[in-house]
């Protein structure tokens, strides 16, 4: 059994503490929620945390020292010690601030050669690294961004020979353009939606699923892209999707086309063209998932495309 994982902030001494009990085998009174921490408790969580945090900054270094950019492009490189570097900093930067801490003491220079190695452990990482740093943070969107690491992304998504490195490259784009107007003009000047529909129709489910939730939250951030969503034949490729062997895929395909034909009129009437067949493929595929609890939001997706598109009078073109 691996030694558990060293804490390196309170909140992970308590978890620890938490797990593992005091030195009379009791769990903290956190864990039970009833009782006040009495003082012992509390000296010997002090006591704990002095003897068991670690300094994180120094952790990021040595990390870092570990992550040189010759040896990471270095196809006769040994790269478990890099993917174990990789993997300590990933745990570090799932806290805000510490991601901010690692972009502040240079560690962004991994990136590029990472993302560019030769070792497909490395670049999966990588791409999880990205995610990490870049979800609902504005300072490392930012800075990520002045890499001009989007287009090192698009590239991974499209043209590497490991899924797992194409559907981390997906998630690290998805977290970088989110709720990030500065990234999404970079991801549309990069062709990004060109790359969004190849995905699509790629035999990768994962990678169809995250296509389908990015493509959905970017719909719902901006309406503005319908228009051109509309033009590249998004309607047409998510029905056609649809139209395939019924997959796990499917309910996020649906949740997709909704988030696109909402409030737009051009997309409402994509969807109604008779070679189509939508409005019989949604209700056989109602009926086929009626009732059955693992299929309840694609139900709930079938039939409010239903309503949205079919119910109300013919749409006109814009």
């Amino acid at each position: 059994m691996d030694p558990p994982r060293q804490p390196h902030d309170l909140q992970g001494l308590l978890r620890f503490a938490i797990q593992h009990g005091n030195p009379n085998g009791e769990a903290p009174a956190e864990s039970r929620g009833t009782e006040l921490m009495t003082d012992e408790r509390r000296r010997w969580l002090e006591d704990a945390l002095k003897g068991m945090s670690v300094d994180i900054v120094e952790e990021l270094s040595k990390a870092l020292r570990t992550l040189n950019p010759e040896r990471i492009l270095g196809p006769e490189e040994d790269a478990e010690e890099m993917e174990e570097a990789l993997d300590g900093i990933i745990d570090f930067v799932d806290s805000m601030d510490t991601a901010n801490d690692f972009h502040k003491i240079g560690g962004f220079f991994i990136l590029n050669p990472c993302l560019n190695s030769p070792h497909e452990g490395l670049r999966i990482r990588i791409g999880d690294l990205i995610a990490t740093l870049s979800q609902n943070n504005p300072y490392c969107q930012n800075h990520i961004l002045k890499e001009n690491i989007l287009p090192l992304l698009l590239k991974v998504l499209e043209d590497d020979c490991c899924k797992e490195a194409r559907v981390k490259a997906l998630y690290a784009l998805s977290c970088l353009i989110r709720e990030c107007p500065e990234a999404q003009a970079v991801f549309v000047e990069h062709d990004g939606f060109s790359s969004l529909l190849r995905v699509l129709q790629a035999p990768v489910e994962k990678l169809r699923v995250k296509a389908s939730f990015l493509l959905k939250a970017l719909c719902n951030e901006n309406p503005s892209y319908k228009d051109t969503l509309c033009n590249m034949g998004f309607v047409e490729q998510l029905v056609a999707l649809l139209q395939g062997e019924h997959d796990s895929t499917h309910e996020h395909i649906l949740s997709a086309l909704l988030a696109l034909v909402e409030d737009h009129q051009r997309a409402l009437s994509e969807c109604r063209r008779p070679e189509f067949l939508l409005k019989e493929l949604l209700e056989n595929r109602s009926e086929y998932v009626q009732g059955r609890d693992e299929f309840k939001e694609e139900a709930e997706y079938c039939r409010n495309l239903l309503a949205v598109v079919f119910n109300g009078e013919p749409a006109e073109d814009r």
